[in-house]
């Protein structure tokens, strides 16, 4: 993990519960990934750049991409005042169709994190996909 030297162990530490929650929610759901994002946050993701709002973008993770596990590796933190900038790879296993065993995908994934007076929101995300490792 990489930290700027004037970040607090509090916020990194703040950050690395962001994170871990946000994994959980990619398993869980619509409402669990809404209460995490800041009302005018953007997702920036697919082959083709697609830019959305929270709500359509946590519509589109469940019902196109539905995520059975996730997890990150390789996390970085960078933090400025009250923004976070992370960096880190997701690896999950996805159902892109019911009828298929759940599909291995790794992203690279980078989010920029506000903090709020309810704790750390994402306020931007852009997922780029890769083939996992072999």
């Amino acid at each position: 993990m990489t930290t700027t030297s004037n970040a607090t162990t509090d916020a990194v530490q703040a950050i690395e519960q962001a994170e871990a929650a946000w994994l959980v929610a990619l398993v869980e759901g619509e409402e669990a990934l809404i209460p995490l994002m800041l009302e005018d946050s953007r997702v920036v993701h697919g082959p083709v750049g697609m830019v959305d709002d929270r709500e359509t973008w946590a519509r589109f993770h469940v019902a196109r991409r539905r995520s059975v596990s996730a997890k990150a590796t390789e996390l970085e933190i960078t933090v400025r005042g009250n923004t976070a900038i992370t960096t880190c790879f997701h690896d999950m296993y996805t159902v892109l169709d019911e009828n298929l065993p759940p599909f291995p995908m790794q992203e690279t994934v980078t989010k920029v994190w506000e903090e709020t007076a309810e704790g750390w929101r994402l306020a931007h995300m852009v997922m780029g996909r890769r083939f996992p490792p072999v």
